[in-house]
């Protein structure tokens, strides 16, 4: 159980980060064409970054539809795909609730 633990932890972590990233890169901007490319890379770096970071302990999905495409391929059980995406959820949940705090 100490497992899937920090697996739920780390989802919730990198999913806060590269979702975090992306809203601030994002939201409330109208982007030119370089700020598209400057903004583009913000966000493969962010995902590379959070991958690098909590793949070794959750495989790093960040993201519901990735999670499903791994219990579809039976790399993941059904409640391990459940906790997966209530974690990626919540991650996702407190960054945007961060971003409101802070804009």
């Amino acid at each position: 159980m100490a497992s899937i633990m920090k697996k739920f932890i780390a989802e919730v972590i990198g999913t806060f980060v590269f979702l975090g990233v992306i809203i601030v890169s994002v939201a409330g901007k109208s982007l030119t064409v370089a700020d598209k490319a400057e903004t583009w890379i913000k966000i493969g770096l962010a995902l590379s970054i959070a991958i690098l970071l909590i793949g070794n302990i959750s495989g790093g999905h960040l993201n519901p539809c990735v999670s499903i495409m791994f219990y579809l391929h039976k790399d993941l059980s059904f409640e391990e795909l459940i906790i997966y995406i209530l974690a990626q959820v919540i991650g996702a949940v407190l960054a945007v609730t961060m971003y409101k705090m802070m804009y």
